[in-house]
């Protein structure tokens, strides 16, 4: 590297010093000293800008262009310092510019990628706030007419448009410099100094009181909000951030920007409306706030002024009720004027007369921010000198990645080529995985709300529920999708209902029926599940019919008929028992849309994915399958077992898109035979596995990998069992305990000799726990392999996470195409909460558009 670089030592220039005079400083100068002092050096408070320019730059007349910047603005020449515990602006006549040229023409390869490396790491060096000036300059030649001009400053004493305003007048003032002229632009107006004493003019401190005390009313009873980490927070970490950026397709970026014009709002309001429907579907939290930031510069004096200026604002807006794209747009256009008509009082002062729970782990009050990049507009090129100097034209104005004061950072930011999205984020918080399916899960929002046409839709495209209708599919072949209720074939005709032979059995199973659910009023057609009836209850209802009538009553065939007319024909043989479909959504064949089948073991309740069903929308067939007999258990492994699942799937649907849901160990399951799918080369368009561990997934990890994993997840569920304690208190350790005590094989084994012996009834859970037994055998001896389609794996809230722990649950490995989602809920069942379920529609509904 040494021989293709050359870097020279800062420019001497003048001694620092002067006539310094001191001034007070702004409410933003005084937050940004009282960050720094308590991390000083944190390289979040830095603004580092790069400026690509185009035509070849003289490093002497680049370095007297900046003196002259110098010279011109205060605050280039100001430091911070403290003075009785308050800071102070001290304001220097001169001082040196620090100033390193670095030449990668003559390096082979990637000279960008290398240029952006020295840009990074330029922009986390820190700054002594008591030292001017708070800006450092570094050239970085690219080639012969291209460089990269590193402008890094402290946000004490800049901004962003501030570097706007500086970039533009680089440009003028080398331009008359290389024609041998001496610059003369107008001098400013105002200086920051000024800006900073008629802060407490007494008119606009009585106005900042009176925004102080909007937002006092607007935030108060805020619920703290953010997106759910990937990893836990911890006490003392060090913040680590990383970014990821997301260019726009040119054409969604120009049909947002006609949308929002012909909405009467701007693209950031647009932004802005997409974004709190985002956080609302993969949160289930309808009251939202988020932060934002305001220039700062409403009189047209402070426009050319190099200072800080932004002011962070919160919006909040409450997506609680149904609203119709418009109608959000609309109100979300008056929260953000609202917030800017109210943006004098600083938001360290908004912040402390709300007096937010400070833990020192989070950002108080918002964790999200978004905010709109200045743009530089079109700058002319300097003209040619007489001895031929090139002219130079700024062609890109873009930031390093220094930080961030938020968990995730969104910038809206417009170029020559479209609009980018860039996110800096906690990468102690988030995987970058994370982030860049949030920014994709953006843009595919963005095209359902303004209605354009997907570049590449998958065959679901413009199915998302509760969004704007997207394009139909490109594939419009006559393949019906399976409905489950209708089109099974081999399914059993209506069971009709028993003959007056059965009466005796018919009332037996009708008293016992009534008696478990407390309903005495029901109907020999009610299902047993839709009137309240749950796994545990069912299993020890047949125990009692099997008590009552001597008969052997498996518990796969009372999940198949779920009435007492249904089970009584099944008893009586005059039903035979096969693949059972039950649709939880009914839906009318002309639909023609592919449907989702949730995978249920023969000891699970089918009625469990009835919330997920119904938030994905009455639009979407969703039917569960169990299949009702099992292989000779000789012969039975998972991928058998998945093997028979698949066939009775391909014989209810033979074409068209597979999409499969699968919980807990059915997971393992559902993903088994997405495999076998995909390898006959059938299209599964989407897996989605709700708290779903891969089985082998602890024993893979190497010894030490192993010990730090296990060590987290059981840190993860005593932290679990300390959120439930405090939700339910001692009441949920002792329904714990009991539930750990009936589902063990001692106790188990136990009470079938006791029963044998003729101490004890006879065990109602028994069927229950042998076949979730059965089930888990199959699991841990499953080795999976890798299948390369979609793969969606929900978390719940019970699940730990941690730095040792994969958000996918262990799938990364298998998963080739994988995701993951947190979504709100407690228990083992707590991701089909009302919240939880409608976090999953919307992200599967979104992962349907892709």
């Amino acid at each position: 590297m040494r021989h293709f670089t050359q870097e020279t030592p800062a420019v001497p220039g003048e001694a620092h010093g002067g006539d310094a005079f001191t001034a007070r400083c702004s409410h933003s100068q005084t937050r940004f000293w009282l960050l720094d002092q308590l991390r000083p050096g944190d390289p979040s408070l830095h603004v580092a800008a790069r400026w690509r320019i185009a035509g070849r730059l003289d490093a002497e007349t680049l370095t007297r262009a900046f003196r002259i910047l110098i010279d011109r603005h205060e605050a280039l020449r100001t430091s911070i310092v403290g003075e009785g515990g308050r800071p102070v602006q001290r304001i220097a006549s001169s001082v040196p510019l620090p100033f390193s040229e670095i030449d990668l023409s003559g390096l082979p390869g990637d000279r960008l990628g290398e240029a952006r490396a020295i840009a990074d790491s330029e922009a986390l060096k820190p700054f002594d706030l008591a030292r001017a000036p708070l800006l450092r300059v570094t050239l970085l030649r690219l080639g012969r007419g291209d460089s990269l001009l590193l402008v890094t400053a402290h946000h004490s004493i800049c901004d962003g448009w501030s570097m706007v305003v500086l970039a533009r007048e680089f440009v003028a003032i080398y331009g008359a410099l290389i024609r041998g002229q001496t610059p003369a632009p107008a001098p400013p107006a105002l200086h920051y100094a000024d800006f900073a004493e008629w802060e407490i003019a007494p008119g606009i401190a009585a106005a900042a009181e009176r925004d102080l005390a909007f937002w006092a009313q607007s935030l108060r009873d805020l619920a703290p909000f953010e997106l759910p980490p990937d990893h836990p927070r911890r006490p003392g970490r060090e913040r680590r951030f990383a970014a990821e950026t997301r260019r726009l397709p040119t054409e969604l970026g120009a049909r947002m920007e006609a949308y929002a014009r012909e909405h009467g709002v701007t693209p950031f309001v647009l932004a802005c409306t997409i974004l709190f429907g985002l956080l609302n579907a993969r949160t289930g939290r309808g009251d939202i706030a988020i932060g934002t930031q305001v220039l700062g510069r409403d009189e047209v004096e402070l426009e050319g002024v190099v200072g800080t200026f932004v002011n962070t604002l919160v919006l909040r807006s409450d997506l609680r009720t149904e609203q119709s794209f418009a109608d959000r747009l609309a109100a979300m256009r008056h929260t953000i004027l609202d917030a800017c008509d109210h943006a004098l009082a600083p938001f360290d002062r908004v912040v402390q007369a709300l007096a937010p729970c400070r833990d020192g782990l989070r950002p108080p009050l918002v964790s999200v921010n978004i905010r709109l990049r200045p743009a530089p507009g079109p700058t002319r090129p300097a003209l040619a000198s007489a001895e031929g100097s090139a002219p130079i034209r700024l062609v890109d104005l873009d930031y390093a990645a220094s930080g961030s004061f938020f968990d995730l950072d969104l910038e809206l930011a417009p170029t020559e080529a479209g609009w980018s999205l860039v996110c800096e984020y906690d990468a102690g918080l988030y995987e970058a995985a994370t982030v860049a399916a949030l920014l994709a899960d953006f843009e595919r929002s963005a095209y359902a709300a303004v209605g354009a046409r997907l570049p590449n839709p998958a065959p679901f495209a413009g199915e998302a529920s509760g969004g704007a209708a997207g394009p139909p599919p490109l594939d419009a072949s006559p393949d019906r999708p399976m409905d489950a209720a209708n089109d099974a074939p081999d399914r059993p005709e209506t069971l009709a209902e028993p003959d007056g032979g059965s009466d005796a059995l018919l009332i037996k199973v009708r008293a016992i029926w009534r008696e478990m659910l407390g309903r005495p009023d029901l109907s020999d057609d009610d299902d047993f599940f839709a009137s309240g009836g749950h796994s545990l209850l069912a299993a020890r209802l047949v125990a009692r019919i099997e008590a009552a009538t001597g008969r052997s009553v498996p518990l796969w065939s009372f999940f198949e008929a779920g009435t007492v007319a249904r089970l009584c024909a099944l008893l009586a043989g005059e039903a035979t028992a096969g693949v059972r479909h039950r649709s939880l959504q009914e839906v009318p064949r002309a639909a023609d849309r592919p449907g989702f089948t949730a995978i249920h073991h023969a000891a699970a309740d089918h009625e469990l994915y009835r919330p997920l069903a119904e938030a994905l929308g009455a639009d979407q067939p969703f039917a569960t399958l169990q299949l009702e007999s099992r292989l000779p258990p000789q012969e039975e492994t998972l991928e058998r077992l998945a093997g028979a699942y698949r066939d009775a799937i391909d014989a209810a649907q033979p074409r068209g898109p597979i999409r499969l849901v699968g919980f807990c160990r059915s997971g393992v399951l559902a993903f088994e035979i997405a495999r076998q799918f995909a390898e006959r080369g059938r299209d599964v368009a989407l897996v989605v596995l709700i708290d779903c561990w891969e089985p082998g997934y602890f024993r893979r990890l190497a010894p030490h990998e192993r010990v730090r994993a296990a060590s987290a997840y059981r840190r993860g569920r005593f932290a679990a069992l300390l959120r439930h304690l405090r939700r339910d208190g001692a009441a949920y350790l002792v329904s714990r305990t009991h539930l750990r005590l009936r589902s063990s094989r001692a106790w188990r084994r136990m009470r079938r000799i006791l029963h044998r012996a003729g101490f004890a009834s006879p065990n109602p859970e028994e069927t229950f726990w042998q076949l979730t037994d059965d089930l888990d055998a199959l699991a841990l001896a499953y080795e999976p392999r890798p299948h390369p389609g979609p793969v969606l794996v929900v978390r719940s809230e019970s699940i730990p996470v941690g730095p040792a722990l994969d958000p996918m649950l262990g799938w990364r490995a298998f998963a080739e195409n994988g995701e993951s989602v947190s979504v709100p809920g407690f228990g083992h069942e707590g991701a089909f909460s009302a919240a939880g379920c409608r976090v999953m529609a919307a992200k599967i509904s979104l992962m349907a558009c892709r």
